[in-house]
């Protein structure tokens, strides 16, 4: 059934609230800009802000998902996922378009984790991401490679994608690319060069 709250609010404003939120949060770093300035950014209420998105959780995941809608690498990723054959070079392909959709991504993939500590509908949606749109699409491109024998021996597949998985996870760029200064292109040429020799080597 159609939210009627949701229906209040007409799509124009709901992408003027977005990209309100997108001067805010991101291109002007303010990751403590409240829901009031998100609605006078976007010349609209609070509770029209509220109406749209019912939480912070809300618009931040709706930030995450347009980002994706936007991204011609996390299109890539969806087509490589379903291949169905899929080779080596199609896992390093995967990751890499991953990679490349990490400094797209991150911002509102740092805000998430920071509301998943207090809130469980980001919490869903974080582990979602992590999980279902990473973590299990490794293991998809895994499994009939694995049964190929084509990993390193003794090797299972879910392993295999726990290994890429750990080694491309946005906390893995955080550490490196935000704390200690790694270029994006030092940690891409990195992680394909580490999951390769893990995996298949």
């Amino acid at each position: 059934m159609p939210d009627p709250q949701k229906q209040s609010v007409t799509d124009e404003t709901s992408t003027a609230i977005l990209s309100a939120a997108w001067e805010l949060f991101i291109e002007a770093g303010r990751v403590d800009a409240s829901m009031a300035e998100i609605g006078r950014r976007a010349g609209v209420t609070r509770q029209t802000v509220y109406l749209a998105f019912r939480s912070r959780a809300g618009l931040l995941i709706a930030m995450a998902r347009q980002a994706d809608a936007k991204s011609t690498h996390s299109r890539r990723m969806a087509d490589l996922a379903a291949e169905p054959a899929p080779t080596p070079d199609v896992l390093l392909d995967f990751a890499e378009a991953w990679l490349n959709h990490l400094p797209e991504i991150f911002p509102v993939g740092r805000l998430l984790v920071a509301a998943a500590v207090t809130d469980a509908d980001a919490a869903v949606v974080l582990r979602d991401r992590m999980e279902a749109s990473l973590l299990a699409k490794y293991a998809t491109i895994l499994r009939p490679l694995a049964a190929q024998k084509r990993l390193r021996p003794g090797l299972t597949a879910e392993r295999a994608a726990d290994i890429a998985w750990s080694m491309t996870h946005l906390d893995a760029w955080r550490h490196l690319v935000v704390e200690r200064g790694w270029t994006p292109e030092e940690f891409r040429e990195d992680r394909l060069r580490l999951i390769s020799h893990h995996i298949f080597s």
